[in-house]
C-alpha cells in the first residue's frame, strides 16, 4: 500500500505519493520541504482561521489527543447506543405510544435508516468545508432532539423526530474519521482507529444491558422509563459537545479550497441528488423487508419497495461514476480493489450482533417470560468477549495493521457461534451454558476482531484526504447489512406458527445467518489480497525509520 504525503504531519498536505528511505535526503531537499510546509503548533493560541485556510493536519500534545479520542469514542458509543438499547426498550415505547406490533421495528429503524442514509452526505460536507463544525453541530443537535423526543406524546411525532435525530447522529461518524486522520500521526492511526471502532462495538454489545437498566426505572406517562433514556443522553451530550468545540482544532476539509481555485459553489458540489437517491434506496429496502416480514414475501407490500430499491442502488453508483470526482459523494478514485473488497464484506459484521441480540431477548422475555434484566445479563458474555478482543488489538496493533488472518479467524469464530446457537432444542435455561454461553463468547469475540480488522484496513487502504468518505461508506455498508439481516430475521421468525416461541423459526433465522457468514468468509479468503509479506516488512521498517528520524523524500 503506498503511503501519502498528507499522512505525515511534518510535511506536505497534498496527495503526492512519497517514499520513505533509510538514508536521509539531502539538506537542500529538507530545506525546500520545510520552507514550503511549516507545521502549525496547535497548542499555541491563535486566532480562528477560515476553513479554506485551516491546516489539514496539526501537532497536538498526547494529553489533548487522548481527550479528543475520548470525545470521538463517546460520540460513536452514543450513536450506536441510540438503536442498540432499543432491542429492549422498543416494547416500552410501543406500549406507551400505542405502536402496534407490526410497526414495532420502526422504533429502531426510524433512527437507523436516517443514520445510514446521510453518512455519505456528511462525509462530503466534511471534505468540502470542515469536519469540526459538522461534528460539533451534529452532536449538539442530537442532544437537543433527544430531549425533545423524551416529551413526545404520539408515535407519529416520535418516528419523525427520531429520524431527524438519526440525521444528526450520522454527522458524527464521517467527521470523526476525518478528524482522527488530521489529529493523529501516521504511526498512531492504527491504535486510534482500533479504539474508536471498539467504542462502537462495545456500544452495540452493551446497549442491551443499559436498555435493561433503564427499563427498571419506575413511572408512567412523561416519567416512563424510555423517556429517561433520551434525557440522560441529552445530559451526557451537551457538555461533551462544548468540550468538542473548545478542544478540536479547526481542520480544513481536503476540498475546502478558495473560490478562485474552484469557481463552482460548494452547495452545488454536495451532490444533493446522490444523497436523495441513497436515502430513498435505503428507505425502500428496509421498508420492503419490514413489510415483507409483516405481510409476506410474495405480496406487493414487499415486492414494490424492494424492486425499486434494487433499481436505485445501481442507479446511484452509475450517477456517482458519471459525476466528476469533485462533485460526487463517492469519488471514483475511492474504489481501489482492496477498498472495494473490504466494503463488500463489511455488512456481515453488525448483522451478527443485531440478530443474535434481538432473537435472544425475544426468546427469554417473550417465550420464557424472564425479566428483561435476566435476559440482558445472559448476553453479558458478548460484551466481555468483544471488549477483551478490542483491548488486545489496541495493544497489539500489528494484528490489525495487516488484518487478513485476523478477519478470517474472527469470522470463523462468528460461524462457530452460529453453529452453537442452532443446537438447542427448546432454548430454555438448561441449554444456555452448554450451547448459548460459548456461542456468545466465541462469536462476539471473533466478530469484534473482524470489525476492528476491517475498520483499520479500510481506513488505511485509501489516501488520507478520502478518510471522511471512506469512513462513511464503511459505516453505511455495516448499517445497511444490519438492517437487512434484521428484516430477514423478522420474517424467518414467523415462518411457522408460534413465532419466536417455536424453535424451528429460531433455527431458520440462525441457519440463514450461518450460510451468509460462510459465504462471506469464503469470498473474503478468495478475493482479499494483502500486501506481499516482504514488501510489507520492508515498508514497516521504512516507516519506523522515518517516524524516528523524520526522514522523508518525495518520489520523483
Amino acid at each position: 500500500m503506498p503511503a501519502y504525503a498528507s499522512e505525515d504531519p511534518d510535511r506536505t498536505a497534498t496527495a503526492t505519493p512519497i517514499e520513505y528511505k533509510s538514508s536521509p535526503p539531502s539538506p537542500a531537499t529538507l530545506a525546500a520541504v520545510d520552507e514550503r510546509l511549516r507545521p502549525l503548533d496547535a497548542d499555541t493560541p491563535h486566532s480562528p482561521t477560515p476553513a479554506s485556510e485551516a491546516p489539514k493536519r496539526v501537532h497536538l500534545t498526547q494529553s489533548r489527543k487522548a481527550l479528543l479520542l475520548f470525545l470521538f469514542c463517546l460520540s460513536q458509543f452514543i450513536d450506536v447506543l441510540c438503536y442498540s438499547a432499543f432491542t429492549v426498550l422498543a416494547e416500552y415505547v410501543s406500549a406507551d405510544l400505542g405502536v402496534p406490533i407490526t410497526q414495532q421495528s420502526w422504533v429502531i429503524t426510524s433512527y437507523a435508516i436516517a443514520l445510514a442514509a446521510f453518512l455519505l452526505f456528511w462525509g462530503r460536507v466534511s471534505d468540502l468545508y470542515s469536519a469540526k463544525p459538522v461534528f460539533t453541530c451534529g452532536f449538539v443537535v442530537l442532544g437537543l432532539l433527544s430531549l425533545v423526543i423524551s416529551f413526545l406524546p404520539d408515535k407519529y411525532s416520535f418516528f419523525v423526530i427520531r429520524g431527524l435525530s438519526g440525521i444528526a447522529g450520522s454527522a458524527l461518524i464521517p467527521s470523526s474519521y476525518r478528524l482522527i486522520v488530521g489529529c493523529f500521526e501516521k504511526h498512531e492511526l492504527g491504535r486510534a482507529f482500533t479504539i474508536y471502532g471498539m467504542a462502537g462495538a462495545f456500544s452495540n454489545i452493551a446497549g442491551t444491558i443499559l436498555g435493561a437498566v433503564i427499563a427498571l426505572i419506575p413511572g408512567t406517562g412523561q416519567m416512563a422509563n424510555w423517556r429517561w433514556f433520551f434525557r440522560i443522553i441529552c445530559i451526557v451530550i451537551l457538555p461533551a459537545s462544548l468540550a468538542a468545540q473548545r478542544f478540536i482544532p479547526n481542520l480544513a476539509g481536503d476540498e475546502a479550497e478558495s473560490a478562485s481555485a474552484n469557481p463552482k459553489p460548494k452547495w452545488r458540489r454536495l451532490d444533493l441528488p446522490g444523497a436523495l437517491m441513497m436515502l430513498t434506496a435505503i428507505t425502500l429496502l428496509i421498508l420492503g423487508l419490514t413489510l415483507g416480514a409483516d405481510h409476506g414475501w410474495r405480496t406487493p407490500d414487499f415486492l414494490v419497495p424492494f424492486l425499486l430499491a434494487f433499481v436505485l442502488f445501481p442507479a446511484f453508483f452509475l450517477w456517482e461514476a458519471y459525476l466528476p470526482d469533485d462533485m460526487a459523494l463517492i469519488p471514483t478514485k475511492t474504489w481501489n480493489f482492496r477498498f472495494t473488497v473490504l466494503i463488500a464484506f463489511s455488512p456481515v459484521i453488525y448483522a451478527w450482533w443485531s440478530t443474535s441480540q434481538m432473537s435472544s431477548v425475544l426468546i427469554w422475555t417473550t417465550a420464557r417470560h424472564e425479566p428483561v434484566m435476566i435476559a440482558a445479563v445472559r448476553l453479558l458474555p458478548q460484551g466481555v468477549s468483544g471488549i477483551s478482543v478490542g483491548l488486545l488489538l489496541a495493544i497489539y496493533t500489528r494484528l490489525v495493521a495487516r488484518p487478513r488472518w485476523t478477519v478470517i479467524i474472527g469470522q470463523l469464530f462468528g460461524v462457530v457461534g452460529y453453529v452453537l446457537m442452532v443446537q438447542p432444542k427448546r432454548y430454555d435455561a438448561s441449554e444456555y451454558w452448554p450451547f448459548l454461553f460459548p456461542a456468545y463468547l466465541l462469536g462476539s469475540g471473533g466478530n469484534s476482531a473482524c470489525f476492528n480488522g476491517i475498520s483499520v484496513a479500510t481506513m488505511t487502504s485509501v489516501a488520507p484526504e478520502m478518510a471522511g468518505v471512506a469512513g462513511a461508506v464503511l459505516q453505511t455498508a455495516m448499517q445497511v447489512g444490519s438492517a437487512v439481516a434484521f428484516g430477514i430475521q423478522a420474517g424467518l421468525l414467523t415462518v411457522n406458527p408460534g413465532g419466536v416461541a417455536n424453535p424451528g423459526n429460531v433455527h431458520a433465522s440462525y441457519f440463514f445467518q450461518l450460510g451468509w457468514s460462510l459465504l462471506w468468509l469464503i469470498g473474503f479468503i478468495l478475493l482479499y489480497k494483502p500486501i506481499p509479506r516482504v514488501a510489507a516488512e520492508k515498508k514497516d521498517a521504512e516507516v519506523a525509520a522515518a517516524v524516528e528520524g523524520g526522514e522523508v523524500a518525495e518520489t520523483k
